[in-house]
């Protein structure tokens, strides 16, 4: 288990690569509060209840069921207002993949799904 740093990530695939590498919840976590951050939305985290309920949403996609991550992201993507669009493009682009030009399906993203997901670790109860 490591953060999301993408050296880290490919040293142990690298190293290590017939083990089965996760993400930890707490950087998974910490990486969003980070975009949030940078993306200048602190003030409209700490004063918009609903904005604030709709980053931890995103958040929240790490215990969901792999195969239902991307219809409840999507469900999730509608509730955020225009102002936080750089916000969404961020996750979208690293942790669901963007949708192909072809209108098909979506591109690889930067993080895999498994290595952020936490919903078989919750089920089996190893720690996340």
């Amino acid at each position: 288990m490591t953060d999301f740093e993408t050296g880290t990530i490919k040293s142990v695939k690298d190293m290590l690569p017939n083990i089965l590498h996760r993400g930890c919840l707490f950087h998974f976590s910490q990486a969003v509060c980070r975009q949030v951050q940078s993306k200048g939305l602190t003030t409209k985290y700490n004063e918009d209840e609903v904005f604030r309920l709709n980053v931890k949403e995103l958040i929240a996609l790490a215990f969901a069921p792999l195969d239902q991550i991307i219809t409840s992201f999507d469900l999730i993507c509608d509730q955020f207002d225009d102002d936080a669009n750089d916000l969404v493009e961020y996750f979208e682009k690293t942790c669901i993949g963007e949708p192909k030009r072809s209108g098909t399906g979506r591109k690889k993203p930067q993080f895999d799904h498994k290595l952020w997901n936490i919903h078989d670790r919750v089920v089996a109860t190893v720690p996340r």
